[in-house]
Protein backbone atom coordinates (compact mmCIF):
# COMPACT_ATOMS: atom_id res chain seq x y z
CA UNK A 1 0.00 0.00 0.00
CA UNK A 2 1.22 3.22 -0.82
CA UNK A 3 1.06 6.18 2.02
CA UNK A 4 0.81 10.09 1.44
CA UNK A 5 2.56 12.75 2.69
CA UNK A 6 1.75 16.48 3.35
CA UNK A 7 2.63 19.98 3.90
CA UNK A 8 4.43 21.89 7.65
CA UNK A 9 6.23 25.95 9.51
CA UNK A 10 2.34 26.49 11.78
CA UNK A 11 0.58 23.35 12.43
CA UNK A 12 -2.34 22.54 12.55
CA UNK A 13 -4.03 19.22 13.77
CA UNK A 14 -6.80 17.15 13.26
CA UNK A 15 -8.31 13.90 14.91
CA UNK A 16 -10.01 12.52 12.01
CA UNK A 17 -10.81 8.74 10.31
CA UNK A 18 -8.66 5.89 9.04
CA UNK A 19 -5.52 6.66 7.06
CA UNK A 20 -4.70 5.65 3.61
CA UNK A 21 -6.71 4.59 1.52
CA UNK A 22 -10.10 6.66 2.38
CA UNK A 23 -11.79 6.38 5.74
CA UNK A 24 -12.96 3.10 5.69
CA UNK A 25 -16.80 2.94 6.81
CA UNK A 26 -16.52 2.21 10.82
CA UNK A 27 -16.66 5.90 11.52
CA UNK A 28 -18.63 8.88 9.78
CA UNK A 29 -19.51 12.54 10.21
CA UNK A 30 -21.50 14.49 12.79
CA UNK A 31 -23.41 15.44 9.63
CA UNK A 32 -26.19 17.41 9.37
CA UNK A 33 -29.49 17.26 6.49
CA UNK A 34 -29.38 21.01 6.66
CA UNK A 35 -28.33 22.68 3.35
CA UNK A 36 -26.81 25.64 1.85
CA UNK A 37 -28.66 28.57 0.19
CA UNK A 38 -27.46 28.36 -3.20
CA UNK A 39 -26.78 31.91 -3.79
CA UNK A 40 -25.15 32.22 -1.12
CA UNK A 41 -22.71 29.28 -2.10
CA UNK A 42 -21.74 30.76 -5.12
CA UNK A 43 -21.40 34.22 -3.90
CA UNK A 44 -18.55 33.68 -1.39
CA UNK A 45 -15.14 32.91 -2.27
CA UNK A 46 -14.53 32.05 1.34
CA UNK A 47 -16.76 29.27 1.27
CA UNK A 48 -14.76 26.47 2.93
CA UNK A 49 -14.97 22.59 3.24
CA UNK A 50 -14.20 20.60 6.96
CA UNK A 51 -15.46 17.56 5.96
CA UNK A 52 -16.93 15.26 2.92
CA UNK A 53 -18.49 11.37 2.66
CA UNK A 54 -20.50 9.33 1.01
CA UNK A 55 -22.52 6.67 2.16
CA UNK A 56 -22.52 2.86 2.32
CA UNK A 57 -25.04 0.05 1.80
CA UNK A 58 -24.43 -3.88 1.27
CA UNK A 59 -23.92 -5.47 -2.15
CA UNK A 60 -26.04 -9.09 -2.57
CA UNK A 61 -22.96 -10.52 -0.67
CA UNK A 62 -23.47 -8.39 2.27
CA UNK A 63 -20.14 -6.67 1.97
CA UNK A 64 -20.16 -2.46 2.45
CA UNK A 65 -19.53 -0.36 -0.98
CA UNK A 66 -19.84 3.03 -1.16
CA UNK A 67 -23.42 4.41 -2.47
CA UNK A 68 -24.97 7.41 -3.15
CA UNK A 69 -23.54 11.15 -3.22
CA UNK A 70 -20.60 13.05 -1.85
CA UNK A 71 -21.07 15.50 0.31
CA UNK A 72 -19.53 18.30 1.74
CA UNK A 73 -20.13 19.56 5.45
CA UNK A 74 -19.02 23.40 5.64
CA UNK A 75 -17.28 25.13 8.35
CA UNK A 76 -19.85 27.79 8.68
CA UNK A 77 -22.42 24.79 8.55
CA UNK A 78 -24.77 22.73 6.21
CA UNK A 79 -24.00 20.63 4.11
CA UNK A 80 -23.65 20.86 0.27
CA UNK A 81 -24.41 17.86 -2.27
CA UNK A 82 -22.04 17.09 -5.22
CA UNK A 83 -24.23 15.57 -7.38
CA UNK A 84 -21.72 15.03 -10.20
CA UNK A 85 -19.34 13.19 -8.39
CA UNK A 86 -18.75 9.44 -8.71
CA UNK A 87 -19.75 7.42 -5.41
CA UNK A 88 -17.33 4.27 -7.11
CA UNK A 89 -14.55 4.00 -9.52
CA UNK A 90 -14.15 2.19 -12.96
CA UNK A 91 -11.59 -0.66 -13.45
CA UNK A 92 -9.60 -0.17 -17.14
CA UNK A 93 -12.70 -1.53 -18.79
CA UNK A 94 -14.60 0.93 -17.92
CA UNK A 95 -17.01 -1.30 -15.19
CA UNK A 96 -17.91 -0.37 -12.19
CA UNK A 97 -14.95 -1.22 -9.05
CA UNK A 98 -15.46 -2.00 -5.48
CA UNK A 99 -13.57 1.23 -4.80
CA UNK A 100 -14.25 4.74 -3.88
CA UNK A 101 -14.47 6.80 -6.53
CA UNK A 102 -12.02 9.53 -6.52
CA UNK A 103 -12.36 12.80 -4.02
CA UNK A 104 -10.22 15.35 -2.39
CA UNK A 105 -10.10 18.51 -0.55
CA UNK A 106 -7.59 21.43 -0.71
CA UNK A 107 -5.54 22.05 2.14
CA UNK A 108 -7.47 25.89 1.96
CA UNK A 109 -10.62 23.79 2.51
CA UNK A 110 -12.11 25.69 -0.80
CA UNK A 111 -11.31 23.58 -3.82
CA UNK A 112 -12.55 20.04 -4.33
CA UNK A 113 -11.45 17.38 -6.83
CA UNK A 114 -14.01 14.58 -7.15
CA UNK A 115 -14.12 11.84 -10.37
CA UNK A 116 -17.33 12.85 -12.52
CA UNK A 117 -19.98 9.90 -12.51
CA UNK A 118 -20.88 10.09 -16.20
CA UNK A 119 -17.50 9.69 -17.89
CA UNK A 120 -15.33 9.37 -14.78
CA UNK A 121 -13.28 12.23 -15.94
CA UNK A 122 -11.21 14.15 -12.62
CA UNK A 123 -12.72 17.73 -12.08
CA UNK A 124 -11.86 20.46 -10.06
CA UNK A 125 -14.32 23.45 -8.85
CA UNK A 126 -14.63 25.37 -5.89
CA UNK A 127 -16.91 24.20 -2.90
CA UNK A 128 -18.50 27.35 -3.39
CA UNK A 129 -20.15 25.99 -6.62
CA UNK A 130 -19.88 27.13 -9.99
CA UNK A 131 -17.62 26.12 -13.42
CA UNK A 132 -15.25 23.45 -12.94
CA UNK A 133 -12.28 22.42 -14.69
CA UNK A 134 -12.08 19.09 -16.35
CA UNK A 135 -8.75 17.42 -16.57
CA UNK A 136 -6.93 15.71 -19.46
CA UNK A 137 -8.61 12.02 -20.34
CA UNK A 138 -5.51 10.53 -20.32
CA UNK A 139 -5.46 10.59 -16.56
CA UNK A 140 -8.24 7.84 -16.58
CA UNK A 141 -7.71 5.63 -19.56
CA UNK A 142 -7.43 3.00 -17.04
CA UNK A 143 -9.44 3.24 -15.12
CA UNK A 144 -9.88 5.01 -11.54
CA UNK A 145 -9.53 2.28 -9.59
CA UNK A 146 -5.91 1.83 -9.71
CA UNK A 147 -5.38 5.66 -9.14
CA UNK A 148 -4.24 7.88 -5.99
CA UNK A 149 -5.03 11.47 -6.03
CA UNK A 150 -4.05 14.79 -4.24
CA UNK A 151 -4.89 18.13 -4.42
CA UNK A 152 -2.30 21.36 -3.94
CA UNK A 153 -3.31 23.57 -0.66
CA UNK A 154 -4.08 25.68 -3.30
CA UNK A 155 -6.68 24.04 -5.64
CA UNK A 156 -4.03 24.73 -8.45
CA UNK A 157 -2.20 21.40 -8.86
CA UNK A 158 -3.41 18.20 -8.70
CA UNK A 159 -0.86 15.21 -7.83
CA UNK A 160 -1.87 11.61 -9.44
CA UNK A 161 -0.38 7.96 -8.91
CA UNK A 162 -1.08 4.66 -10.20
CA UNK A 163 -0.91 1.56 -8.44
CA UNK A 164 0.73 -0.01 -11.94
CA UNK A 165 4.18 -0.35 -11.97
CA UNK A 166 5.22 1.32 -15.14
CA UNK A 167 2.98 4.07 -15.18
CA UNK A 168 4.55 7.58 -14.12
CA UNK A 169 2.97 9.55 -11.47
CA UNK A 170 1.46 13.09 -12.85
CA UNK A 171 1.35 16.45 -11.21
CA UNK A 172 -1.26 18.44 -13.27
CA UNK A 173 -1.22 22.33 -13.38
CA UNK A 174 -5.10 22.99 -13.80
CA UNK A 175 -5.60 26.04 -15.46
CA UNK A 176 -3.33 24.57 -18.17
CA UNK A 177 -3.77 20.80 -18.18
CA UNK A 178 -0.08 20.54 -17.94
CA UNK A 179 1.55 17.40 -17.00
CA UNK A 180 5.25 16.76 -15.75
CA UNK A 181 5.63 12.89 -15.23
CA UNK A 182 7.32 11.27 -12.38
CA UNK A 183 9.39 8.07 -12.14
CA UNK A 184 6.89 4.94 -12.31
CA UNK A 185 9.06 3.22 -8.79
CA UNK A 186 8.38 6.39 -6.69
CA UNK A 187 5.60 5.98 -4.20
CA UNK A 188 4.12 9.74 -3.84
CA UNK A 189 3.08 11.51 -0.57
CA UNK A 190 1.73 14.75 -1.82
CA UNK A 191 1.94 18.35 -3.34
CA UNK A 192 4.44 20.61 -1.31
CA UNK A 193 2.68 23.92 -0.12
CA UNK A 194 2.86 25.85 -3.10
CA UNK A 195 2.09 22.78 -5.25
CA UNK A 196 5.57 23.12 -7.24
CA UNK A 197 6.91 19.78 -5.85
CA UNK A 198 5.94 16.63 -4.72
CA UNK A 199 7.13 14.69 -1.88
CA UNK A 200 8.32 10.80 -2.55
CA UNK A 201 9.72 7.94 -1.23
CA UNK A 202 11.88 5.40 -3.08
CA UNK A 203 12.89 1.88 -1.89
CA UNK A 204 16.33 1.30 -2.71
CA UNK A 205 17.74 -2.43 -3.71
CA UNK A 206 20.78 -2.39 -0.44
CA UNK A 207 17.44 -2.06 1.74
CA UNK A 208 17.77 1.77 2.33
CA UNK A 209 14.73 4.44 1.59
CA UNK A 210 15.32 7.56 -0.06
CA UNK A 211 12.85 10.65 -0.05
CA UNK A 212 12.71 13.04 -2.86
CA UNK A 213 11.10 15.85 -3.94
CA UNK A 214 10.95 16.12 -7.35
CA UNK A 215 9.90 19.86 -8.73
CA UNK A 216 7.80 21.06 -11.93
CA UNK A 217 11.14 21.86 -13.72
CA UNK A 218 12.35 18.68 -13.66
CA UNK A 219 14.79 19.30 -10.57
CA UNK A 220 14.97 16.73 -7.73
CA UNK A 221 16.20 16.84 -3.59
CA UNK A 222 16.83 13.66 -3.01
CA UNK A 223 18.73 11.84 0.64
CA UNK A 224 18.50 8.71 2.55
CA UNK A 225 16.84 10.25 5.72
CA UNK A 226 17.24 9.11 9.80
CA UNK A 227 14.90 6.38 10.28
CA UNK A 228 13.13 8.44 12.11
CA UNK A 229 11.82 9.91 9.25
CA UNK A 230 11.08 6.56 7.50
CA UNK A 231 8.92 5.61 10.42
CA UNK A 232 7.03 8.95 10.73
CA UNK A 233 2.84 8.65 11.27
CA UNK A 234 3.24 11.15 8.23
CA UNK A 235 5.59 13.80 6.29
CA UNK A 236 4.69 17.03 4.85
CA UNK A 237 6.61 19.17 2.36
CA UNK A 238 6.91 22.77 2.96
CA UNK A 239 6.62 25.34 -0.35
CA UNK A 240 10.31 25.94 -0.19
CA UNK A 241 10.68 22.17 -1.93
CA UNK A 242 13.27 20.65 1.23
CA UNK A 243 11.59 21.13 4.54
CA UNK A 244 9.69 18.10 5.26
CA UNK A 245 7.66 18.31 8.60
CA UNK A 246 7.82 14.59 10.15
CA UNK A 247 4.88 13.48 12.60
CA UNK A 248 5.99 11.07 15.33
CA UNK A 249 2.88 8.73 16.51
CA UNK A 250 2.38 8.88 20.46
CA UNK A 251 3.03 5.67 22.95
CA UNK A 252 0.71 4.82 25.05
CA UNK A 253 2.80 2.38 27.26
CA UNK A 254 5.29 5.27 27.75
CA UNK A 255 2.18 7.74 27.64
CA UNK A 256 4.28 10.08 25.35
CA UNK A 257 2.00 12.56 22.90
CA UNK A 258 2.52 12.47 19.44
CA UNK A 259 6.16 14.60 18.20
CA UNK A 260 6.62 17.14 15.40
CA UNK A 261 10.70 17.34 13.85
CA UNK A 262 11.00 18.96 11.09
CA UNK A 263 13.85 17.54 8.36
CA UNK A 264 15.96 19.67 5.44
CA UNK A 265 16.63 17.26 2.52
CA UNK A 266 18.97 19.53 1.27
CA UNK A 267 21.51 19.80 4.35
CA UNK A 268 20.08 16.36 5.94
CA UNK A 269 19.46 17.93 9.10
CA UNK A 270 17.06 16.48 11.60
CA UNK A 271 15.39 19.55 14.35
CA UNK A 272 14.97 18.95 18.17
CA UNK A 273 11.66 17.20 18.84
CA UNK A 274 8.49 19.23 19.77
CA UNK A 275 5.90 18.07 21.74
CA UNK A 276 2.27 17.89 20.39
CA UNK A 277 -0.25 18.72 22.93
CA UNK A 278 -2.85 15.31 22.00
CA UNK A 279 -3.00 12.56 24.67
CA UNK A 280 -0.59 9.19 23.53
CA UNK A 281 -3.41 7.31 21.84
CA UNK A 282 -4.34 10.28 19.14
CA UNK A 283 -3.87 9.01 15.90
CA UNK A 284 -1.71 11.92 13.86
CA UNK A 285 -2.82 11.04 10.19
CA UNK A 286 -2.60 14.22 8.26
CA UNK A 287 -0.52 16.86 7.58
CA UNK A 288 0.26 20.14 4.75
CA UNK A 289 1.68 23.20 4.85
CA UNK A 290 0.56 26.20 3.18
CA UNK A 291 1.84 28.30 0.71
CA UNK A 292 3.15 31.00 2.83
CA UNK A 293 4.60 28.55 5.64
CA UNK A 294 1.88 27.74 8.06
CA UNK A 295 1.48 23.97 8.84
CA UNK A 296 -1.52 21.82 9.26
CA UNK A 297 -1.31 18.00 11.11
CA UNK A 298 -4.15 16.29 11.43
CA UNK A 299 -5.08 13.38 13.84
CA UNK A 300 -7.39 11.37 15.13
CA UNK A 301 -8.69 9.35 18.44
CA UNK A 302 -11.79 6.91 18.87
CA UNK A 303 -13.40 4.45 15.98
CA UNK A 304 -13.62 1.03 15.73
CA UNK A 305 -17.71 1.78 16.57
CA UNK A 306 -16.72 4.64 18.83
CA UNK A 307 -16.79 8.53 17.89
CA UNK A 308 -13.91 9.58 15.87
CA UNK A 309 -12.88 12.79 17.08
CA UNK A 310 -11.09 15.77 15.15
CA UNK A 311 -9.42 18.09 16.57
CA UNK A 312 -7.09 21.06 14.41
CA UNK A 313 -4.39 23.17 15.97
CA UNK A 314 -1.62 25.34 14.34
CA UNK A 315 1.88 25.11 15.06
CA UNK A 316 4.51 27.32 15.14
CA UNK A 317 7.41 25.60 14.45
CA UNK A 318 10.43 27.46 15.40
CA UNK A 319 9.18 27.14 18.75
CA UNK A 320 6.29 24.71 19.31
CA UNK A 321 3.56 26.59 20.34
CA UNK A 322 0.68 25.23 19.43
CA UNK A 323 -3.15 26.62 18.94
CA UNK A 324 -6.42 24.39 18.83
CA UNK A 325 -8.61 26.21 16.12
CA UNK A 326 -11.27 23.53 15.65
CA UNK A 327 -12.59 20.43 16.72
CA UNK A 328 -15.65 18.25 15.54
CA UNK A 329 -17.26 14.89 15.96
CA UNK A 330 -17.55 11.91 13.12
CA UNK A 331 -20.59 9.85 14.39
CA UNK A 332 -22.72 9.15 11.30
CA UNK A 333 -22.25 5.93 9.62
CA UNK A 334 -20.46 6.47 6.14
CA UNK A 335 -18.37 4.18 3.70
CA UNK A 336 -15.75 6.68 3.91
CA UNK A 337 -14.77 10.34 4.90
CA UNK A 338 -11.92 12.86 4.24
CA UNK A 339 -11.10 16.27 5.60
CA UNK A 340 -9.24 19.50 3.77
CA UNK A 341 -5.75 18.50 2.76
CA UNK A 342 -6.88 14.91 1.90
Amino acid sequence: MKYRLLGAAAVVLAVGGTIVPAHADTTATNVTKSTVNKSTIEGSGAVTARVAWVGSCEDADGISVPCGKWRVRLRAGGTVTVADAAATAVDARGRKADSVGKFAISGDGQWILYERAKDHRLVVRKVAGGRGTVLPASLSRKGTEPMRVWLSPAGDRVLVEYDEGREPGKIVTVATGKIVKLPAADDLEGLSGDGDEALAMRYNNDNTTTLVAHGMDGHSVAKVPPQVVVNAATRALSADGHTVAVLISGNTETRQPPKLRLYDLATDRLSASMTLPLKPDASVYLAHWSGDGRLTVKAQTGGDEKPTVVRVLTVDTTTGAAKPVDTFTVTARNYTWLTAGE
